[in-house]
């Protein structure tokens, strides 16, 4: 990953109060949304992205690892919003199934953690991701977390295009087609 990160860049890491931040660009059912992991707005290159925590209500972003993928392994990144409301909770619920294969793209920038000044602009760390199921999680009555996990665009390959090989990817590629409505499913016979 150090060809993404120039001279410069590393001098301006080197600082003693640099802060980052994740930015994602997701294609939701509503409309793209520019979103960022700290608070309020933040414009760059034009354009604003807005951000999705909230200490005083408990809402935070986290994203797990960006890794390199290895020979025969496609990447993926999870986004988890930890402390989210009802509300939200059940529009994702009610819109999971259109979120599904969205395009998504993660990146990141740093500031200066006094100034707010840019630090190094945007640099994509998963561009021409794909979005899968949102996963909704709670423990008790007072934390909830929705999490994305976007995928490289490599890892559907072992899937059928356009779903998966099971019954359900079968009826929405061909309404009405029953030709994988047994698979995985215990038969038997009686001969007579």
């Amino acid at each position: 990953m150090s060809a993404i990160i120039s001279a410069s860049d590393m001098e301006n890491l080197a600082r003693p109060h640099v802060a980052r931040a994740w930015f994602a660009r997701l294609d939701l059912p509503s409309g793209v949304a520019h979103l960022h992991s700290g608070t309020g707005r933040v414009t760059i290159a034009g354009q604003e992205w807005v951000g999705v925590s909230d200490p005083i209500r408990g809402q935070l972003v986290s994203v797990s690892q960006v890794e390199e993928p290895a020979f025969g392994q496609a990447a993926a990144v999870t986004v988890t919003l930890g402390g989210a409301n009802k509300e939200f909770i059940q529009s994702v619920h009610a819109t999971a199934r259109e979120i599904e294969g969205r395009e998504a793209e993660i990146s990141w920038a740093a500031f200066d953690g006094e100034t707010q000044e840019i630090l190094i602009g945007l640099k994509k760390l998963f561009p021409r991701g794909r979005m899968t199921s949102p996963s909704i999680q709670w423990s008790g009555i007072g934390r909830r977390t929705v999490s994305i996990t976007i995928e490289n665009i490599f890892s559907a390959q072992n899937f059928a295009p356009g779903g998966r090989w099971n019954s359900t990817g079968q009826q929405q590629r061909y309404p009405g087609d029953l030709g994988l409505e047994f698979i995985g499913v215990a038969i038997s016979e009686s001969w007579k």
